[in-house]
């Protein structure tokens, strides 16, 4: 019998059964920690030594029930640090244009998680009508960079309503995990410009004997044929939390590829000779508040 992971609280996996059904079961102790011999990046040193890493279901996992126990999961799609999460199709990146203010570090740093992991990032801008017109086209046209790339942006007037109908395209038969800004209104998003979800994820809730739905803890419900799973909001994200490395940052900045420099390992700082990723910069090519999140983003992994 299989199922998929849904909540994780105290050691209790919460699983939705093939059948529809829900119910509780623990993993078996061999799932909790394994043993691997691992070499430090940091030390010259070759040798190999052996720690202990969790291995443990984790919410997005489909596992083999035996005997009322939760026997394996089958191999990840993709895995995430932040959130932890598996096997997911998309993560809507919800940020508010306004209150808080809209930040595009935080932005990058969570587009750049979601590449490593090899998932579908989807950008949804609330708030919007808390902008004047001007600052709106501004915000538009600085996003229509990133659509250059490939990403998804939608916009959703919290007042009105419009943009709605966009962000509900998006979720038909997908797994999919909103994260992003604290104060963005993510669980707003679910609740008001999704009628029925909130009174869904209750009733579940209330049967799970979970009590009132918060995001503390990742959870999904099941929504319009797919799975729907809120997250903690984040003010800030520290890149050696996501494990990302100096090195990683040419591939996940996914346009530098598009750009030759004159030395093949130019780390495209403001003392980098012949660079080609600083020119692009110079001309418009790449946008501006894009490399400085790479040249923060460097540092702080370099520190």
């Amino acid at each position: 019998m299989k199922g998929r992971v849904i909540n994780l609280n105290g050691g209790v996996y919460k699983v939705i059964l093939e059948d529809g059904t829900i119910k509780d079961f623990k993993a078996r102790g061999k799932l909790r920690a394994e043993k691997v011999y691992q070499s430090n990046d940091k030390s010259l040193s070759k040798k190999k030594n052996p720690t202990t890493v969790k291995s443990s279901p984790k919410v997005g996992d489909i596992v083999v029930i035996d005997n009322d126990m939760i026997d394996h999961y089958e191999p990840r799609k993709n895995s995430l640090i932040r959130p932890d999460i598996a096997n997911v199709d998309q993560i809507v990146l919800v940020f508010a244009a306004k209150e808080p203010d809209f930040s595009f570090y935080l932005l990058d740093l969570f587009v750049i998680n979601i590449v490593k992991n090899n998932i579908l990032p989807v950008i949804v801008i609330t708030k919007v009508d808390k902008l004047n017109d001007e600052e709106y086209n501004n915000l538009k046209e600085n996003m229509k960079y990133y659509e250059s790339l490939g990403y998804k942006v939608l916009y959703v007037n919290n007042i009105n309503g419009d943009g709605r109908d966009d962000v509900l395209s998006i979720l038909k038969d997908k797994i999919t995990i909103l994260s992003g800004q604290t104060g963005a209104g993510k669980s707003s998003l679910v609740n008001t410009l999704i009628p029925g979800f909130a009174l869904e994820t209750q009733e579940i809730s209330d049967a799970l004997g979970r009590g009132k739905h918060t995001t503390r803890q990742i959870s999904l419900y099941p929504f319009m044929g797919g799975l729907l799973g809120d997250t903690p909001g984040f003010s800030k994200l520290e890149a050696t939390l996501l494990g990302l490395k100096c090195e990683e940052l040419n591939n996940l900045f996914i346009e530098f590829k598009n750009y030759n420099c004159r030395f093949s390992d130019c780390n495209h700082l403001e003392n980098a000779k012949d660079c080609g990723i600083r020119k692009a910069v110079d001309e418009g090519l790449i946008l501006k508040s894009r490399y400085l999140s790479y040249v923060k983003l460097y540092n702080e992994l370099k520190k």
